[in-house]
């Protein structure tokens, strides 16, 4: 059965050598949602340069607010597969006031920043029943004058994840500061580690489970954590298995490696073509 999925964070362009590109978590998660056949909602700030018309985005429900600027990064990766960020504009913070009333009832809200632009107390708008998922990359950057990102401790941590149900966040997230992966498992009900081609780590009442991703030749890995993360939202919230969940998300997760940008993020028959039970 179809689930409302409703994503809060900036969409964005991404600097590429063709020019710009779509990107940000609110953009690669909607569009998965939307590519499984559910009902993708998106609450974003864009600035007058952003094309709200873009015939990716078809189909995606979205409130647009107004900003002075769009949210734009390049992201530079070495020959390890490290990416190192730069900032070119940022769209203003997104607040509970933001989110239309009717939307507040979704069945899955994904608060996916990505410049630290999502207000903490977002998580106070929803449902007792919304199942509430987060990925934290954009509360832990910040960025200097010339627009270099770097990282920065999570801090409002405390305020936002012992009311959310599920934390997803990569290695390259903890890699300035692993010590915080602890706080986060302890306030959290479920965090899930993801490790790119080593697969992931799932953490739940005082256990790890452990789980395989899918063997592919990636292209491009920007995005793939969102596509993980929605898939792995939208399985849970159907089946409440995690098992299933992860197993669901990493094949998901194995098509949008494989091409540039959003253009490789599959439809719901693509998956079950190649997943594994």
């Amino acid at each position: 059965m179809p689930t409302t999925f409703l994503s809060i964070g900036h969409f964005c362009y991404d600097v590429s050598p063709n020019g710009y590109i779509l990107g940000g978590s609110a953009s690669y998660s909607t569009l998965t949602a939307r590519n499984l056949g559910h009902h993708a909602r998106a609450v974003t700030a864009v600035g007058a340069n952003f094309d709200r018309e873009n015939p990716l985005l078809e189909g995606i429900k979205t409130v647009y607010h107004e900003s002075a600027e769009t949210t734009i990064f390049d992201n530079q990766y070495d020959a390890k597969g490290h990416r190192q960020q730069f900032i070119l504009g940022n769209a203003q913070q997104l607040k509970g006031s933001h989110v239309p009333a009717e939307w507040r009832t979704s069945d899955i809200a994904y608060l996916c920043p990505i410049a630290d632009e999502v207000s903490a107390e977002i998580v106070h708008c929803f449902s007792s029943k919304t199942l509430i998922g987060a990925t934290p990359q954009g509360w832990l950057r910040r960025w200097d004058t010339s627009g270099k990102v770097k990282a920065k401790r999570w801090g409002t941590a405390k305020d936002i994840l012992p009311y959310i149900d599920v934390l997803i966040l990569s290695d390259e997230d903890l890699r300035t500061f692993p010590d915080e992966l602890e706080k986060y498992i302890g306030l959290t009900s479920i965090v899930v580690l993801t490790q790119g081609a080593r697969g992931a780590t799932l953490f739940q009442n005082g256990t790890q489970l452990g789980s395989t991703a899918y063997a592919v030749t990636e292209v491009d890995p920007t995005g793939a954590g969102d596509v993980f993360a929605t898939a792995f939202l939208i399985n849970y919230h159907q089946n409440r298995s995690v098992q299933e969940a992860l197993n669901f998300a990493h094949c998901v997760a194995s098509f949008a490696v494989e091409g540039v940008g959003t253009s490789c993020i599959p439809k719901l028959a693509q998956v079950m073509s190649r997943l594994k039970t």
